[in-house]
């Protein structure tokens, strides 16, 4: 005989949803699994023609249907199309794209197709590093004849070599300008073009990896999860980053579906509380218990039978309730944390609606 569910686990779910039936089981718009396949072709935008590169890196990450959780790094020849191909049941298959060449500035577009449908090839023109350009003039075609004997009017010691070049600031600055404004297109572009650091203990690597936090906030609110995380990974590479980095890394990989990086990330960073600066320490572990409960949100989303949707949905009502708690002792609050009390109300009294409607 199968075993029926356990009474506890059914009497969670009326308590979850304040109602006095159980929850409906969900009916999600699927079809059956269709094969959906992208083609694009990448050319120079100033002449239409194959990229002057052999080759370039595609980096893409499937925006939805996001139970999917496919990505891929891949170095292939430049002058060759490019296919994605997955076998999708929702409606479309959504495809964030990146494309580097060395010669050429990185670009980031979305493609998408119907289900089942085979779309493209698609043309995307990337632009030529005006850099690139004009080195690859300056280059003498034949190396020039080395001297061996100096001329007599030249000292016979050669000077000390001199340090590395001095960093260009003026993207990170108008980056973290535009972050300030609340322009995120400006900010993604400007950050984009930013120089890494000579040396990771220097001062401007710390403004670095904070700018690096900041495009990825920037990413997400622009819902460029792909984007997101790489620049919260990258983020999270340098010490001493700060507690926003290893946050906004563990919200990105629940949205994209890696709950238990997620889950991770976000643990890793709960060890490391105590070790914070008494201001900062209640507001940072509220802000986990936050993240945590957004988490099992993802999944209570992404669930399709009942008893899935009960666990998922009771234990993102019992985390986001711990947060609202926890922040609640916290006295003048600052905005980020208010503005996440506010936000979990929502969602608990919007999963609390769905478990009712069963939608």
């Amino acid at each position: 005989m199968r075993p029926q569910a356990p009474a506890a686990l059914l009497s969670l779910a009326l308590l979850g949803a304040c109602a006095l039936e159980p929850p409906v089981v969900e009916t999600l718009a699927l079809g059956s699994p269709e094969s959906s396949q992208l083609t694009f072709q990448a050319v120079d935008a100033g002449t239409g023609s194959a990229l002057t590169d052999s080759e370039m890196t595609v980096r893409y990450l499937v925006r939805a249907p996001i139970t999917l959780n496919a990505s891929a790094v891949e170095s292939v020849p430049a002058a060759e199309a490019y296919r994605i191909q997955h076998e999708v049941a929702e409606a479309d298959l959504v495809v964030e794209v990146r494309l580097e060449a060395d010669s050429y500035h990185r670009l980031d577009t979305v493609l998408s197709v119907p289900r089942g449908g085979s779309g493209g090839p698609f043309t995307i023109r990337m632009a030529r590093r005006l850099d690139q350009v004009a080195q690859g003039a300056a280059a003498p075609t034949t190396r020039p004849a080395v001297s061996t004997t100096p001329p007599a009017s030249q000292p016979t010691t050669q000077p000390a070599a001199s340090g590395p070049a001095p960093i260009d600031r003026a993207p990170l600055d108008a980056g973290n300008r535009a972050f300030a404004s609340g322009d995120w297109n400006a900010a993604v572009n400007a950050y984009e073009r930013m120089s890494p650091p000579n040396d990771p203990s220097s001062a401007y690597a710390s403004e670095y990896a904070a700018a690096l936090t900041q495009r990825g906030q920037a990413h997400l609110n622009r819902g460029e999860m792909g984007g997101a995380l790489e620049a919260f990974e990258d983020a999270v590479e340098f010490e001493g980053v700060g507690y926003r980095a290893s946050l906004g890394l563990g919200q990105t990989q629940c949205m994209v579906g890696r709950t238990e990086e997620g889950r991770g990330t976000l643990a890793i960073l709960g060890r490391e509380v105590n070790r914070m600066s008494p201001a900062d320490r209640p507001t940072v572990a509220a802000l986990i218990e936050y993240q945590r409960g957004r988490c099992s949100e993802g999944e209570f989303d992404r669930a399709t039978e009942t008893l899935d949707r009960v666990r998922t949905g009771a234990a993102a009502i019992r985390e986001l309730e711990a947060f609202v708690e926890q922040a609640g002792g916290i006295s003048s609050p600052e905005p980020e944390l208010q503005a996440a009390i506010d936000d979990a109300g929502r969602r608990i009294d919007d999963i609390r609606q769905k478990i009712r409607g069963g939608v």
